[in-house]
């Protein structure tokens, strides 16, 4: 074996870790708005109050519309790495001069930029893995990739509180903003991966397999000669793009159970806010267990597998949510029905985050070629929206008396629409392999 490849598995390493790395980073720069929020409206010399703050925080998820779009489209045409690092440098500087800002209208646009770069991670992403890895190991790399973004949430979150016990609100977006840029310098070396050199390292999963990696490489994409717009139309002409883009969105509005999980423990079973904290905790524990192995389980399936696999997965979390309501309309509070529902809660983020993940990403670049990050973007856009919606609907309903069943339940109905949104998608997807389409 000669030095360059031998170097491959170690080069493929530091790529991979280079992506978490760079991804926990834009996290941080978003982190650090909601958990400065207690200390802005307290600033006296800000006129800030908590709607004027649920505004910036509409101009973020207005950014992050626009950014999956637009950014996808320039990480297929300049490349992901170019895009991923300048997003992060973009988001680093945005953030920095967030803490020097005083007026509401300031606050809209830097945030609007902070997660309008932010947005660029996953389609550049795709096609940094795409350009990289082949097919065969795409779903385990998704996988890892998916863990870490759900632990870097988690940690970016204790890192601004950290760091919101030294400094002011201020200080705290200067301290997150110059440790993203420092340590972005580092990644710029490290993400200029040899392509070429990653893909002839990887060897297919089956030996077996008469398909050479040569005629993988060499098979033009049916996109391939496409160009951005025309790319476009392709996607919106396919009956599995509108399948996996209302599947994820339907998953992403069951993913916003978690933003509501403290409020809902806390009124549901009288706890104390810390401990509510504590116990909705159990749905990103799920979460990450799920992604984890599921990423490594999703290359070992076959396409037929996969429909019945995560239909299965689905239909567990739609039986975890009946459990809730069930719980819920029995009006006890005790520690056995508490324990019943955290269990159950970590059933539910363990049931929906495989196919919320992997399926939509190994798609988008199988389907998107290299116009995959183009894909993503689109479809991530079209699940942001779903979750924003349901953030207003969801949260009105809950307000009302006995709302959190009525909430529940809206749920349950989502949740029945992504199983079978999902398991059709699945399925024309394992059609179309069968017949040698894209």
């Amino acid at each position: 074996m000669n030095n360059k490849q031998s170097d491959n598995p170690i080069l493929a390493t530091r790529l991979i870790l280079s992506i978490c790395f760079g991804y926990g980073l834009l996290m941080l720069c978003r982190t650090v708005v909601g958990v400065a929020g207690p200390a802005m409206l307290a600033d006296p010399t800000l006129n800030i109050d908590t709607a004027t703050f649920g505004a910036i925080l509409g101009w973020g998820t207005a950014g992050n519309l626009m950014g999956k779009v637009t950014t996808g489209a320039l990480a297929d045409k300049i490349g992901g790495s170019k895009i991923f690092i300048s997003a992060i440098f973009f988001a680093a500087i945005a953030t920095f001069i967030f803490g020097t800002l005083s007026t509401n209208s300031a606050f809209f646009v830097l945030y609007f930029l902070t997660v309008f770069a932010k947005a660029a991670g996953w389609p550049s992403i795709a096609n940094i893995i795409r350009a990289s890895f082949s097919e065969n190991r795409h779903g385990r790399i998704w996988g890892f990739i998916a863990t870490s973004s759900r632990i870097s949430s988690v940690a970016t979150t204790l890192l601004a509180s950290s760091l919101l016990l030294i400094f002011s609100w201020r200080g705290m977006f200067f301290s997150a903003g110059i440790l993203t840029l420092l340590i972005a310098a580092v990644l710029i070396k490290t993400l200029k991966e040899p392509e070429k050199g990653l893909q002839d390292s990887v060897q297919p999963a089956d030996a077996d397999n008469p398909t050479s990696l040569d005629d993988e490489v060499s098979a033009p994409h049916p996109l391939q000669t496409l160009k951005t717009r025309e790319a476009i139309g392709h996607f919106i002409r396919s009956p599995r793009f509108w399948l996996i883009s209302l599947g994820v969105s339907a998953l992403a509005v069951l993913f916003e159970f978690q933003v509501f999980l403290p409020i809902y423990l806390s009124e549901t079973y009288d706890l104390a806010p810390a401990y509510a904290g504590i116990a909705s905790s159990t749905f990103s524990l799920g979460c990450l267990v799920a992604v984890f192995s599921g990423g490594f389980i999703y290359d070992k399936l076959t396409k037929k597998s996969l429909i019945y696999a995560l239909g299965l997965s689905l239909t567990l979390a739609v039986a975890s949510l009946l459990l809730l309501r069930v719980l819920g309309d029995q009006g006890s509070t005790g520690a056995l029905e508490l324990t019943l529902t955290v269990l159950l809660i970590f059933l539910f983020g363990f049931s929906i985050s495989p196919a919320y993940y992997i399926p939509m990403s190994v798609f988008s670049i199988s389907f998107g070629g290299r116009h995959c990050g183009l894909l993503v973007g689109l479809i991530d856009a079209i699940a942001y929206f779903g979750a924003m919606s349901f953030d207003f609907i969801g949260g009105a309903v809950a307000n009302k008396e006995g709302g959190w069943q009525d909430f529940i339940l809206i749920l349950i109905v989502t949740s029945v629409l992504a199983t079978i949104i999902m398991t059709t998608f699945l399925y024309l997807d394992y059609r179309h392999s069968r017949q040698g389409n894209a």
